[in-house]
């Protein structure tokens, strides 16, 4: 669904079709196979087009020109209407693939089989749904045409239809008997599902009218509770119509499921909710509408709620430089934040499990972690000034005793120059951030399990600025972690391998302080 795009460039007859397939993270709507199916289905390549138009009755050869005329005169010499092409396509799928009425209109009436397949198993009616022409859908459904035929892999008329969006053909599915609660059988996915997916309001409208069940979800896949979610979380499934839309951003489709019912707060089979995955995919606008609308931000049943996501998703940490979301609409992160909280969102909640990872780069562990906590990591001090001022707690550490002062100063740093705070032109705003967390309670000599003091952070790190501050507020020089390495150590890099850059600039800065 949303995500990126691929465009893919099929033959067709003596035609070049490029058609935009939607892929994402973990769970793809648009089949690939879908489209391969309705186009190169009907088509050949470009290479064999001419050979193969050789080959082709006349009949067939004249729906592809799109010569009334001719078909009419072979119609009415008694020509077989249903002779197919080689990959099975008759002069019906032809005449419903180009749009023309009265091509179909003409061979329904020289008795066209209306259900034949080609090949690949597609259908006229699928071709017609494929083009949203109510029109035609109508004549092949009067002629007998099934109102709920489906591709190979469960695609039915009417999820074409959904995603194509013209609601028109969507009634006119409804009123001739097709179900809006198939499922096809790749995930469990419903029209509905498609229409919202899509953003196609209109049609998500016509299918709640008439009977979508808007509580639907794609099928749940059981798997074993893991509270540490370091290296790979699975991807989650149970998507609703209104999470398809919430992770899209689509705003229309969602204010049409809300008013059909849809539950503000459904969530995922890993317990994020609609606002969750809406400020996961740093959709704000769409965000700051479902807390107007009343969504909780203090769901968590992921083991994370909204506030914790939101503050990793304005500076995201995937590794490898890779960038976060696209922001999408018209309202600030840091206005929904506000919003959050002003609604009564917890600036003190903890993760419940170490999630929301970064790629495959973590040395640090968020069991425990606020809000504030992770603002602190990625030094975002305008979200950090956000949360002291709504009453956070700067001193909550993680569960393992990290504090926030710790991860402002480079402790669990993965690579200087690539995660948050780190890159060129941030070094003010680490300071900042480091300042901030002093000045609201965090011991300065504090340790975690590991022996870890900021100081250590600032040398992991390679900010002299940083280090320069922490000693001048009384910082221990000679602290030593569980293994003996002291701040000096970890600039030498003595105790670094691969993983691990030596910052001699830092060991310099501190070999003069301690002269």
């Amino acid at each position: 669904m949303a995500g990126t795009k691929r465009r893919i460039v099929l033959a067709f007859g003596d035609e070049v079709v490029l058609m935009h397939v939607a892929g994402n993270r973990s769970h793809t709507l648009v089949s690939l196979v879908t489209a391969i199916a309705l186009v190169a289905g009907l088509g050949i390549t470009a290479a064999t087009a001419e050979a193969a138009a050789r080959r082709d009755a006349p009949l067939l050869a004249a729906v592809k020109a799109a010569d009334f005329d001719t078909v009419r005169s072979l119609v009415g010499r008694g020509v077989d209407v249903n002779q197919t092409a080689p990959d099975g396509a008759t002069a019906l799928h032809w005449a419903v693939h180009r749009n023309d009425a009265g091509l179909v209109d003409l061979l329904l009436e020289a008795g066209a089989d209306v259900s034949v397949k080609n090949r690949y198993g597609v259908q006229p009616i699928s071709l017609a749904a494929e083009n949203g022409n109510a029109d035609i859908l109508e004549a092949l459904l009067e002629a007998g045409a099934d109102p709920n035929a489906a591709l190979p892999e469960g695609e039915t008329v009417l999820m074409t239809a959904a995603r194509t969006g013209n609601a028109a053909a969507i009634r006119v599915l409804l009123v001739r008997g097709a179900d809006p609660n198939l499922r096809d059988s790749f995930r469990g996915q419903t029209a509905l599902m498609w229409a919202a997916a899509r953003n196609n309001a209109d049609a998500v409208h016509a299918l709640a009218e008439l009977g979508a069940d808007v509580g639907a979800k794609t099928e749940t896949v059981e798997r074993p509770p893991n509270g540490n979610r370091l290296f790979y979380a699975p991807p989650p499934t149970g998507f609703t119509a209104l999470l398809f839309a919430a992770r899209s951003g689509h705003i229309d489709a969602v204010q049409v499921l809300l008013a059909a019912g849809a539950d503000v707060n459904d969530t995922l089979s890993d317990g994020q909710s609609a606002l969750v995955v809406a400020v996961a995919n740093a959709n704000w606008e769409l965000a700051d509408y479902l807390l107007d609308r009343g969504a909780d931000p203090n769901l968590a049943g992921a083991g994370w709620g909204a506030l914790h996501q939101l503050v990793r998703t304005r500076r995201m940490n995937t590794g490898f430089g890779f960038p976060g979301p696209i922001p999408s609409g018209s309202v600030d992160s840091i206005d929904v934040l506000q919003k959050m909280i002003a609604v009564g969102g917890d600036v003190n909640t903890r993760m419940t499990v170490n999630g929301m990872k970064d790629g495959q780069r973590n040395r640090l562990n968020r069991l425990g972690a606020t809000p504030f906590f992770l603002a602190a990591k990625v030094t975002d001090t305008e979200a950090m000034r956000v949360l002291l001022d709504a009453g956070a707690d700067a001193t909550i550490p993680s569960a393992d005793g990290t504090t926030p002062l710790m991860v402002a100063s480079g402790v669990a740093i993965w690579n200087p120059g690539e995660d948050g705070g780190s890159l060129p032109g941030q070094e003010d705003e680490v300071l900042e951030a480091v300042k901030l967390c002093l000045e609201h309670g965090n011991d300065i000599n504090a340790a975690n399990y590991r022996g870890m003091t900021a100081l250590h952070g600032a040398a992991f790190r390679g900010a002299n600025n940083v280090a320069e501050h922490l000693v001048a507020q009384g910082a221990d020089l000679d602290a030593r972690t569980e293994l003996g390495y002291s701040p000096l150590a970890i600039a030498d890099g003595f105790s670094y391998s691969d993983f691990y850059k030596a910052q001699k600039h830092t060991a310099a800065l501190l070999r003069t302080i301690m002269e």
